[in-house]
């Protein structure tokens, strides 16, 4: 069975070459190719992060007996196949097997199988050129496994939408063209695609290439009510397309269809004790595409854990570092894969719009969660995706998990939370943000039956009403200056005396605004990345949106600094008789929520 084709960089996927391969010496090799030709002495080594192989977790939770490297080659070669492992002292090689095979001007196709005591780590190898020129054009890991090991598997993608057409139609476009008209992947019946299009914008004509392929319009209600339509609709259609799987994925991610190809070989081979695994997706960034943000998490009560978080994987020892195991509680849904039989009528994910429904359904339902490297996809950072409606939902979203699953998130650290992000987001002069915080606290204590009775998109349209609007820069009171914004970002934060009298003024706004020829100085600041520094005894704000070049004006207001601290004084009054009750209820009745019979009426479908 082919486990995990070799994958070369690809313009329009990733570029970084060293995420696929190390080359040493003369080796000819161009984004446009799909293939390498390497002259004498050249070496090409596969120890990366696509072309490595996690033969540990291959061995651990599927049926296969033995791996082998074939390779697809044109020259003469020698290679050298490997076993490397991380430990504390940085990593080991271990040398299993070297063979000189091939002639020159001879094309073939050649299989080295790994023997070894040890399946830890990752199994790689290295090829040297032995001829004038030599070319690779194609490799695969195969591993040997017993007929009737091989599981019937059937992937339902389930992608929400929300006017994100650019990336859904090329994805689709992806995986149309590498599986669904091509027999010879072994994928083109084992792939149909769910879209929930929430802006109801999707041109269906661009995305519908053939009858595998499904859009349903659906009410803006997140992408909680997005993959839920999808999974309701799958439901529906389970038995009739032999579905055993689902795949929740973002709409706004790069994939790679290797990594789908390399999940649906997990799941047809996974041993008897592991059918009920989940498999997941690493987040890379969008922007850095070697730089892994996260490889499964743990929710931590709302502390979140990000695992392996800025990994660089063009090194070796990272790749190696991700084949370690941790525990995970969840796997976000930029890309989750699980078995069908878990969406059932009466266990549908949370209607908390967004942020938070991925990590209550993981912990409702994961048991052990599967993480390759190469299985992955690009998403920009969530530092470049700033909204204030965040603010609403984030906070209350916590508060509901942790109540569902009965985390023992006490009254005083939730009250101590609450306070230090109001107080974080008033020095910030951002009072529209600390308002919708506590909002969120305020509609959490409404109850269940508050929420039961929203209409989501009717909710999501208000809150984003209420928070700051990014604007050009040319039309805000303050003029932009980057140089003004890079020294911002790295202005050092006080120490000694002058942190202490910070903290005593409460960053200055006890104090009047600095002043520089007669007129008060205004603060360039970054949104995310925004420190006490930046706005200490400043007036007004330019808080700099980065990724969008946009941004919004905030400024220092005595009156809504009194304001918002009572009304953060009468929150933490109120949770006195509210908080414990309130999370009472959401334990007893939770369920409620996740029922087809509420979903239908929440959709209106």
């Amino acid at each position: 069975m082919r486990l995990q084709s070799l994958q070369l960089p690809q313009t329009g996927i990733c570029t970084e070459e060293q995420m696929y391969f190390r080359r040493k010496g003369a080796v000819d090799f161009t984004w446009d190719k799909n293939y390498l030709n390497m002259f004498r002495d050249s070496t090409i080594t596969f120890d990366t992060y696509f072309n490595g192989c996690s033969a540990e977790k291959w061995f651990k939770y599927t049926k296969i007996k033995k791996i082998s490297i074939n390779i697809h080659v044109k020259g003469e070669f020698r290679i050298t196949l490997m076993r490397k492992e991380k430990n504390l002292d940085g990593s080991t090689t271990k040398f299993l097997h070297e063979e000189t095979f091939g002639k020159p001007d001879v094309e073939g196709v050649y299989s080295f199988p790994f023997d070894t005591e040890s399946n830890n780590g990752m199994f790689c190898f290295k090829l040297i050129c032995l001829s004038d020129i030599g070319t690779l054009y194609d490799g695969w890991y195969d591993g040997e496994v017993a007929p009737e090991d091989v599981r019937k598997v059937k992937i339902a993608l389930d992608i929400c939408t929300f006017k994100r057409e650019v990336f859904v139609t090329k994805n689709v476009r992806e995986l149309y063209d590498s599986f669904l008209t091509k027999p010879e992947s072994g994928m083109s019946d084992a792939l149909e695609i769910f879209i929930s299009d929430n802006a109801q914008t999707l041109n269906q004509e661009d995305v519908v290439l053939c009858d595998k392929i499904h859009v349903f319009l659906n009410k803006n209600t997140g992408g909680a009510g997005g993959f839920t339509r999808s999974m309701i609709e799958i439901m529906k259609c389970r038995e009739k397309h032999g579905i055993t799987h689902v795949l929740v994925m973002d709409d706004d991610v790069i994939i790679n269809p290797d990594s789908i190809y390399r999940t649906y070989m997990i799941l047809s081979l996974l041993k008897d004790e592991y059918q009920d695994a989940f498999v997941g997706g690493a987040m890379l960034r969008l922007d850095k595409q070697f730089i892994q943000t996260e490889a499964g998490a743990r929710w931590n009560k709302g502390y979140l854990i990000s695992h392996k978080s800025g990994l660089n994987l063009l090194d070796v020892d990272a790749c190696l570092y991700n084949e370690f195991e941790e525990k995970t509680e969840f796997n976000a849904w930029w890309y989750c894969a699980f078995p069908a039989h878990v969406i059932s009528e009466t266990n549908l994910p949370l209607p908390i719009f967004i942020r938070g429904d991925d990590v209550e359904y993981g912990l409702r339902n994961l048991k052990n969660l599967i993480l390759m490297n190469g299985i992955c996809v690009w998403h920009e950072p969530f530092e470049n995706k700033y909204a204030s409606s965040m603010y609403y939902y984030i906070f209350r979203n916590r508060l509901i998990d942790n109540s569902i699953h009965n985390m023992h998130y006490k009254r005083k650290h939730f009250v101590k939370d609450l306070s230090d992000q109001v107080k974080r987001e008033i020095i910030f002069y951002r009072y529209k943000n600390a308002e919708l915080l506590m909002d969120g606290v305020n509609d959490f204590f409404n109850g269940i039956d508050w929420l039961k009775a929203q209409d989501g998109e009717a909710l999501h349209k208000d809150i984003m009403n209420r928070g700051y609007k990014l604007q050009d820069i040319n039309t805000l009171s303050i003029p932009f200056s980057y140089p003004a914004y890079e020294q911002s970002c790295r202005m050092p934060d006080p120490k000694g005396f002058k942190r202490v009298m910070r903290k005593f003024t409460v960053n200055g706004i006890l104090l009047k605004a600095k002043k520089r020829n007669d007129n008060e100085m205004p603060a360039v600041a970054p949104t995310f990345t925004a420190r006490p520094t930046n706005f200490y005894r400043v007036k007004k704000a330019l808080n700099y949106d980065y990724c969008s070049r946009r941004g919004f004006v905030t400024e220092k207001s005595w009156k809504e600094t009194m304001r918002l601290m009572h009304k953060l004084w009468k929150i933490s009054l109120k949770s006195r008789w509210k908080y414990r009750k309130t999370v009472k209820q959401y334990y007893n009745r939770g369920n409620e929520l996740m029922k087809l019979s509420f979903w239908q009426k929440y959709l209106d479908i």
